[in-house]
């Protein structure tokens, strides 16, 4: 069975500071702790994989850096950029605090959190969200498409894009937020793809169980 492990980025400036960061933001990754990434790295290398793809975002693609450069078991594939994998646009908004934009505009961030896409947000730039998870799902499919019937292959990207591609790859709307560093595995089958996993991180040893909605 063709697996694909879809990992969320680690944590940045902005995820600290609960600022948006979509396609046309990328704020510093976090690095100072290397645990976290030796972490998951560590699960990750449990599997053999024949090929890792990352967004072409900063954040994303050093996630991807690092965390294969901790491989110790199996070797590390070559990383490849796919456009297709990067996060949501969200136009106007990028870099805007999560709590002022509740204070000035509730209904709108309702709708944007609630990935309910309307004439106001398309206003702001924001990506039209029926379009991005096909986009994100149409990366999978690529890269699906290449592994061998037993293959398995590691997408390093985002949470809002993740999130609502794999709704649009297994039909599973009820998929909530990705934490950061998480691991979600994807199964395809003759008859489409189905969650074998999702928003794991058992592997690390500081989860904030708290920190609200972090699909945004």
């Amino acid at each position: 069975m063709r697996r694909l492990f879809i990992i969320r980025h680690g944590k940045t400036q902005w995820n600290l500071a609960h600022r948006l960061q979509g396609a046309g933001a990328d704020s510093p990754l976090l690095t100072n702790d290397p645990q976290p990434f030796q972490q998951l790295a560590g699960y990750l290398d449990q599997y053999a994989f024949a090929a890792a793809y990352t967004s072409p975002l900063t954040r994303a693609y050093d996630t991807a850096t690092l965390t294969l450069g901790y491989f110790t078991r199996h070797p590390a594939p070559a990383l490849q950029v796919h456009s297709g994998l990067r996060e949501l646009s969200f136009g106007q908004w990028e870099g805007r605090a999560r709590a002022e934009l509740i204070a000035q505009t509730p209904e709108l961030f309702g709708q944007l959190s609630r990935r309910e896409y309307s004439p106001a947000l398309a206003e702001l730039g924001v990506e039209d969200f029926a379009a991005a998870r096909r986009r994100f799902a149409a990366a999978c499919r690529d890269i699906l498409a290449t592994l061998g019937p037993d293959e398995n292959a590691l997408v390093f990207s985002h949470g809002g894009i993740s999130q609502l591609g794999m709704r649009e790859l297994t039909g599973c709307e009820g998929l909530l937020g990705l934490k950061n560093l998480s691991t979600s595995i994807i199964a395809a089958t003759p008859h489409g793809c189905g969650v074998d996993a999702y928003n794991q991180t058992a592997y690390l040893t500081q989860v904030d169980l708290n920190e609200g909605n972090v699909s945004i």
